[in-house]
Order: structure tokens, then sequence, then C-alpha cells
């Protein structure tokens, strides 16, 4: 791997001095530029970036189409495990690049090549419609996946992929998401074809045309608004809670009155006997009243109505009426 970067930096420094690679071949700053900031990327000091390096040389290749790139452009390939893009950039590589190749450099690349082609999985994808972005992942038993990305021009994908267990996804806007899971084996050849079906949504069909007026049918935007009903709701059972503490802790009060009374000052003794069931009496109201009111506030909450944008939603309220010898609670509202 040593002798292949010492090579990328000889083929970067002649690239940017030589005015063309071949006499066939002119070569662009732009190309120039795209190589080198591919071998850069390859000589990240955090760890060679291959993603982008693999992204550079092409882009330099599409500008100058030269043999020359295609070295590094199958190293990139094969780090990515972009198989048959690696063995197309090395077989093109070693057959132009003839007796310019070192001997050392030419015997390296034979041995990836060969490695390469004995373990490669042929891989054809059928009726794609053009568009359609095929995401490949390999799933291996330890490690993280590899996930490589392909786009679908002719409504046809050949891809030389690793082995190991794949999972393929096909997508294209307005269809439904495909998978293919499969194993790879060494040297196989296999097939599958993707049958794109339309969402529900980009399936139905048109109500009118475009020649044909469409009609206003007064159709309104619609939405369910938090009505003012539910905040008081939610006010009254805190209140009535509140209520219920307060009179809880006064009957307490009382009912020890009673007893320190009783038997002591008879007539006192009833009053605090008497303070005592009423306040008992409103305590269980409050506390009913609370139970009645979270549930209706919930009610109200989950069955509030659609209505159209702007319009206030209805309203609901509960009061409560508390006496010496009695406790109601009121409730009122619109739906």
């Amino acid at each position: 791997m040593f002798k292949r970067l010492g090579f990328g930096l000889v083929c970067s420094a002649w690239l940017l001095t030589a005015p063309a690679f071949a006499a066939e071949v002119e070569i662009t700053d732009a190309a120039r530029q795209h190589f080198k900031a591919g071998v850069n990327f390859m000589q990240d000091p955090d760890g060679a970036r291959y993603e982008e390096a693999y992204r550079e040389f092409k882009a330099a290749y599409a500008a100058a189409p030269s043999w020359k790139i295609l070295g590094n452009l199958g190293i990139a390939s094969m780090k990515l495990e972009r198989d048959g893009e690696a063995i197309d950039a090395m077989e093109k590589y070693l057959s132009e690049g003839g007796d310019d190749l070192p001997e050392d450099e030419r015997a390296q690349f034979e041995r990836d090549l060969s490695t390469l082609k004995s373990s490669v999985v042929r891989v054809t994808l059928m009726s794609v419609p053009p568009g359609v972005a095929v995401t490949d992942e390999r799933i291996p038993v330890q490690g993280n996946s590899i996930t490589n990305r392909y786009t679908v021009d002719n409504g046809q994908l050949a891809l030389g992929i690793r082995t190991g267990h794949h999972r393929m996804v096909a997508r294209l806007a307005g269809y439904e998401d495909l998978v293919w899971e499969f194993d790879a084996a060494p040297g196989t050849d296999q097939s599958h074809t993707f049958e794109l079906k339309p969402t529900e949504a980009s399936a139905a069909p048109a109500t009118t045309t475009p020649t044909e007026p469409v009609a206003d049918t007064g159709a309104q935007a619609m939405e369910r608004p938090v009505p003012t009903s539910v905040f008081i709701g939610l006010a009254a059972t805190g209140a009535f809670t509140v209520g219920a503490t307060v009179t809880g802790i006064m009957a307490l009060g009382k009912n020890s009155e009673f007893e320190d009374k009783n038997g002591v000052d008879e007539a006192a003794a009833q009053e605090a006997y008497d303070s005592t069931n009423t306040l008992n009496l409103v305590t269980d109201v409050l506390i009913a009243g609370a139970v009645v009111s979270a549930a209706v506030t919930t009610y109200l909450y989950l069955d509030r109505p659609a209505v159209p944008a702007g319009q206030e939603a209805g309203r609901f309220t509960v009061t409560p009426a508390v006496g010496r010898d009695v406790a109601l609670v009121s409730m009122s509202g619109s739906f």
C-alpha cells in the first residue's frame, strides 16, 4: 500500500507539470486539481479517506480519461468494496499502461486484480426505472456494515460486490421502497428484478384534467384546536382538588374541637359536630367534582371537533356551589 501512495504522489507531480498524459488526451486544470485532491485524501494524516478520494478520481477521469488516473481510482474503489469498478479500472490501467508501468507496480496490481476476480460476486438488477437510487449494505458477522449507493440510468444496473450478506434497497420518489436481502457466495452471478409499485397517493387518479375548470367547492382548511373548555376544565379540576384539601383539613380541625368540647360544653360540641358533618359533605362533593371535571376535561380534549381554520371551538364551564348543608356542581357549555 505504501508503494501505491508513493506512485500516486509521483503521478500527481507528473500530472501537474506535463501538458498531457498522452498525445490524444488533453489534460485540463480541473483534472489536475481533482487528481491532486484525491491523492491528498488518500494521504490524510488521520487515515485515508477513500470515499472522498474515489469521487475526486472519478471527476479527474471524467475531465481527462487517461489510464494513469485509473490506478488510484482502482485502489479507492477496492477499498470501498466497489469491486466491479475496481476490476474494470485495474484491467484498463494494466492494459493501457503497458511497458510504462514499473515492474513492482505491475506485479502488485496483478495480484490484487487476481484476488478480486476470484471472489467478486456479479449482480444484475433488472427492470429498474431511470433515476432509482439503489443502496447496497453488506452486513458482516462482526464489525460495521459497508454501504454503497448507485444510481440507475438505463433500467439495468450491473455490479461487482464483495461476498457476504447483503441488503439492497431501491428507492424512487412516488414509489414504495423495495428490499432484496441475500447471501452473496464467492464467484457467483445473481440477478434480481425490482418491480416498483406507486404509493397510494401517487397511484390515485386525478379528479380533474389541466384543461377542465376546477369548481370552487367552498372547502376550507380544517384544524382541531384545543377548546377553551379544556383549559377551564383543568382549572376547575385544580380548584376542586385544592378546595377538597382545604375543607378536609378544616373538618379534621372541627372534629378535634368536637372531641375537646364533648361532655364539657354541649352547645359548643354540637356546633363543632354540625360543622364537621358539613365540611365532610363539602369535601366529598369537591372530591367528586374533581373526578368528574378531570373525566370531562379528558373527554373534551380527546373528542375535540375539527372546525374550519380560525373558527372558535365550543365552550364548557364547571361551577361549584357550596352552602351550609349542601354542595353542588353545575356544568354548562356549547358543543
